[in-house]
């Protein structure tokens, strides 16, 4: 309804009621505009929630905006762009603050109790309906941080009953109490994604960084609503997290490397070496994209709760405060992650050792790499050197590469695993610590390639297969690095 000025004349507005959209259980309404929101830094997209159905509160129907400067034309960027649609579609369907205070129990009751109304109480200072206990919780950890403080910090928790039973098979932790929702990035972010340092690369974490696999966790919450039933069959691997156990989903990423460390054993998920020029490179967590330590330094002394290093080598006691991982919704903890080659500041190709399109030119396959979908990151002990007559060349970042590689039981050839350098077709393959250098004689002049010697691995590669109800995705840009000249070894 809609009035005029003199409030006299009070009529219907807008077009006419029509027949709606027939066999249909759920509407969705995209456009690609570039918005107020989208002009914020690093927004890719944002969905919500238009019309909830008067029964069980289920919404109907939705909308999503894909901002136009953040959708990338690239081939190795399309499954990114489709998991970022896919997050929008799940907002719009139910994951989103707005709608926490409208989940239903298993039985069709409310699980958060209703106004005479028939809506949840309203919270204006967050401008959403406020959910009930049995949705989320907010609770207090002991927080380990630099020296020898130790906090009290508080996060809120999704602690309906499917999503509790997933997160504590996954993290194999019995007593914990919930899955913990992300606590920072803002309205949009904030409280409407998983915590980034718990899921990394779950797809409903509030950024992209690398390779983002929708898991149960996020199956199970769209069954909580009430409203859905989850075909779990369809859900990806989550690696990250996965079995590590209380300490590490209960407390700061501080305590974790600190402990890991002092066990001597590997503190992954997370990293602790610093970012350099050159880049000392590694692999993904799954072995299947090169990758960097994304520990780095901060202009401002970073929110002493994110403030977890004691000792950085090469960095002054008092620099330490200015130190910890890029991703600040990851609460800052540093972690692995894959990254980008731009040369003059375009784009060139990303670290993903599957995709194909990221092969590097001849004259740039300094490490005789082979990309594609039967290929897994190595890591290597020392640089390739390139010999020619009397010039001797390496690239000087290295530390690993991607190789086409297949596991072979023994028998005419030894165990191992094996990596065919077909980028360099006089090379049939080589395994992996066996072979040091190869000849090659071309057009009158002798040229040898000294392969780096490659780190032990178990690994077999197999092929994969209201203002707040808005929920917007950000991009954590992959690490650009940019394409150096080789440099001559003495």
């Amino acid at each position: 309804m809609r009035c005029s000025d003199t409030q006299w004349h009070c009529g219907p507005s807008g077009a006419p009621d029509g027949d709606g959209v027939l066999d249909a259980d759920f509407v969705l309404y995209v456009s690609a505009i570039t918005t107020d929101r989208c002009r914020q830094e690093n927004i890719v997209a944002y969905a919500a929630y238009c019309q909830l159905e008067a029964e069980m509160d289920r919404p109907i129907a939705g909308y999503a905006n894909l901002c136009p400067n953040m959708i990338s034309s690239q081939s190795q960027e399309f499954i990114g762009m489709l998991s970022t649609v896919k997050h929008e579609i799940i907002h719009a369907l139910g994951f989103s603050a707005g709608l926490f205070a409208f989940y239903y129990d298993d039985d069709g009751r409310p699980l958060t109790e209703r106004n005479a109304n028939g809506l949840p109480p309203f919270n204006d200072s967050l401008g959403v309906y406020q959910w009930s206990h049995k949705v989320v919780q907010r609770v207090t950890r002991n927080w380990n941080v630099r020296g020898p403080d130790l906090l009290r910090h508080d996060v809120f928790l999704l602690v309906t009953p499917r999503v509790t039973d997933e997160v504590r098979k996954h993290f194999n932790c019995p007593i914990l109490e919930g899955m913990e929702l992300e606590n920072q990035g803002g309205i949009g972010t904030e409280m409407n994604h998983w915590e980034k340092r718990l899921l990394e690369n779950e797809a409903m974490t509030g950024s992209h960084t690398q390779n983002r696999v929708f898991s149960r966790i996020t199956l199970a919450l769209m069954e909580d609503t009430g409203w859905y039933r989850a075909n779990y069959s369809m859900a990806e691997r989550l690696d990250w997290g996965r079995g590590k156990g209380c300490d590490f989903v209960m407390k700061s990423c501080k305590f974790w490397i600190q402990e890991q460390s002092r066990k001597k054993q590997s503190v992954s998920p997370f990293c602790d070496v610093l970012r350099t020029n050159p880049l000392k490179l590694t692999c993904r967590q799954d072995k299947k994209a090169v990758a960097i330590c994304n520990l780095q330094h901060f202009s401002r002394v970073l929110p002493q709760d994110y403030q977890y290093f004691d000792e950085i080598p090469g960095v002054a006691a008092e620099d330490l405060p200015y130190y910890g991982g890029a991703v600040e919704i990851a609460d800052f903890c540093p972690f692995t992650q894959e990254f980008s080659w731009h040369l003059s500041g375009e784009f060139q190709r990303s670290s993903d050792c599957t995709i194909s399109d990221n092969q590097p030119a001849p004259s740039r396959n300094y490490g005789a790499e082979r990309y594609g979908p039967g290929s897994a990151c190595l890591e290597q002990r020392s640089a390739f050197i390139m010999e020619q007559c009397l010039k001797r060349m390496s690239y000087p970042d290295w530390g690993s590469g991607c190789y086409q590689v297949w596991s072979v039981p023994g028998s005419v050839r030894p165990r191992g695993v094996y990596a065919p350098l077909t980028a360099l077709p006089f090379i049939p393959f080589i395994r992996c610590a066996l072979l040091n250098s190869i000849s090659k004689t071309c057009c009158g002049s002798q040229s040898e390639l000294h392969f780096p010697r490659f780190a032990p691995t178990h690994y077999v590669y197999s092929a994969p297969r209201n203002r707040s109800i808005f929920s917007h995705y950000v991009t954590t840009r992959m690490s650009r690095v940019k394409y150096r000249r080789r440099r001559r070894v003495q």
